[in-house]
């Protein structure tokens, strides 16, 4: 283990200047894409850290930041992770992103803003996989994205909520029809802005885990526990055997609606906090009965989300009508088209003034 540099242990000078004690504030240097050297303060023990894991393991550190190069831009944040090498990472899909972004207004201003980024090529763990003697097509690398700074969407209440959440939907809805397949639904990815003049925008955040079409499978299990779908739960959806299909997803931003109160955390109440606590396939089981059976009649609309746990449940009846009608089918394994499965689960579940953003 002597021949290994700190590098390749996932130590980078830049970040990991020293070992002992974290420091509340950390400020580091890095050349970003377009070869300017970039400062970056990272607030290493604030409350708004957010790490976030997902059902492989992978997990994603998201720091408020400072930059005196981007000061115009106000906070930005800074996400460290580590992406696997073998895969295209979030700024190229960002890119692609973007490109529908120009043209779609659905999608417009509701996608994370990128500053800049950097991949530490140093910390690719390829070379200690090499020579221990394992596959280094499963190596990661280090990045560091800058991102305009985003507020949760669970800080949001009553209407607001709803329209930012509704945003997020109609602009997922839209990305995925267009070849970036975002899986990884749950409320540390639903984010918003206020514009200039007030207005709150709803932003579908966190791509590192996304897709676009070159090459790509369908089955990667990506996605938080708690907010997958039942079919993804299963032994064979755990382990990658089943298509991630878009009506998957859909049932994902469902699960979303049922944790807040007054914008924050209900104190209780949060059936889905029980889920984590269990394997996938528990899970599933535990969502199953919860939605098939009288469980959920027991759940109350939280303080401020009186009309959007009515609009939650519309959704719940819609997705439970929507299985028992596959269930029912002679090929229960059929895909439904797109469009079909947004209108059933989502788009007939929703008050008229979002459909026409009245």
């Amino acid at each position: 283990m002597q021949c290994f540099e700190n590098s390749h242990r996932g130590l980078n000078p830049c970040i990991d200047s020293k070992v002992g004690n974290c420091p509340r504030f950390h400020k580091m240097f890095f050349r970003d894409e377009q070869g300017r050297v970039i400062d970056c303060a990272l607030k290493l023990m604030s409350e708004e850290r957010v790490t976030h894991f997902g059902l492989n393991g992978q997990a994603a550190s998201v720091f408020p930041a400072k930059s005196k190069m981007f000061h115009y831009e106000g906070d930005v944040a800074a996400k460290a992770f580590w992406a696997e090498e073998s895969r295209k990472g979030e700024p190229e899909i960002l890119q692609k992103v973007y490109e529908v972004a120009k043209w779609n207004e659905d999608t417009r201003g509701h996608v994370p803003d990128m500053v800049c980024y950097h991949m530490f090529q140093d910390t690719s763990t390829a070379v200690i996989r090499t020579r221990l003697g394992l596959n280094p097509d499963e190596a990661r690398v280090l990045y560091l994205i800058i991102f305009r700074k985003l507020k949760p969407i669970t800080e949001l209440i009553e209407t607001d909520f709803l329209r930012a959440w509704w945003a997020t939907v109609k602009c997922h809805l839209i990305l995925w029809k267009n070849g970036v397949y975002h899986r990884d639904i749950s409320p540390s990815n639903l984010m918003f802005k206020r514009t200039s003049d007030g207005k709150i925008m709803g932003v579908l955040n966190d791509f590192d885990l996304a897709s676009i079409e070159d090459g790509l499978t369908r089955t990667e299990c990506t996605g938080t526990v708690s907010f997958m779908a039942l079919e993804l739960l299963d032994p064979e959806g755990s382990c990658g055997q089943t298509n991630h299909l878009y009506e998957y997803v859909a049932e994902s931003f469902i699960w979303i609606t049922l944790r807040y109160n007054n914008g924050t955390l209900r104190t209780t109440g949060r059936p889905l906090d029980q889920w984590l606590k269990v394997d996938a396939t528990t899970c599933g089981k535990e969502k199953s009965a919860f939605l098939f059976y009288a469980n959920r009649r027991k759940l109350q609309a939280g303080i401020g989300h009186e009309k959007n746990f009515q609009v939650a449940y519309v959704c719940m009846n819609n997705l439970l009508h929507y299985r028992a009608s596959k269930v029912a089918s002679t090929d229960s394994y059929q895909v439904v088209e797109v469009d079909a499965a947004f209108k059933k689960l989502l788009g007939d579940s929703v008050p008229a003034f979002l459909v026409y953003n009245k």
